[in-house]
This record gives structure tokens, C-alpha cells and sequence, in this order.
């Protein structure tokens, strides 16, 4: 399956480096699937928060916050 892919870079840290690759090597999983699967972890709980505050913003008629979360599929 083809899917679009973005490269991210961001600072870390080199403790907090060292500790998260130890930690991705007793999972047997690499830094990209750990990422992956913490990102997908926080959308997953932040859609609903998102959901709740677009339905009290509509219910004010204000514009809702973001739409983003109705394109997402995991």
C-alpha cells in the first residue's frame, strides 16, 4: 500500500536519546514505529477533547477549532 510520508526532524535531549533507544530495544521496535505508535496513541485520545469543544463552539456559533481529525483514519 502506498501512503503519503513526511519526514520530521526535531532536538532531543541526548539523555532522554539514550534511555528512549534502550527502551525501543527491549520492545524490539525501532524509533520510527515507537514514534508512530505514541502519535497515534495521542490522536486517538485528543479527537474526542476536539470533537466535544467543536460541538460546544458550533452550538455558540463560533467556528469550529479543527477539521483535521474528520480526514484521519489510523
Amino acid at each position: 500500500m502506498n501512503r503519503d510520508r513526511r519526514l520530521i526532524n526535531f532536538r532531543v535531549p541526548d539523555e532522554l536519546i539514550e534511555v528512549f533507544d534502550e527502551s525501543c530495544d527491549f520492545k524490539n521496535m525501532n524509533r520510527t514505529q515507537t514514534l508512530i505508535e505514541l502519535m497515534r496513541g495521542y490522536v486517538d485520545k485528543t479527537i474526542p477533547e476536539i470533537q466535544n469543544w467543536n460541538t460546544l463552539y458550533q452550538m455558540t456559533g463560533r467556528t469550529p477549532l479543527n477539521r483535521v481529525y474528520e480526514s484521519f483514519a489510523v
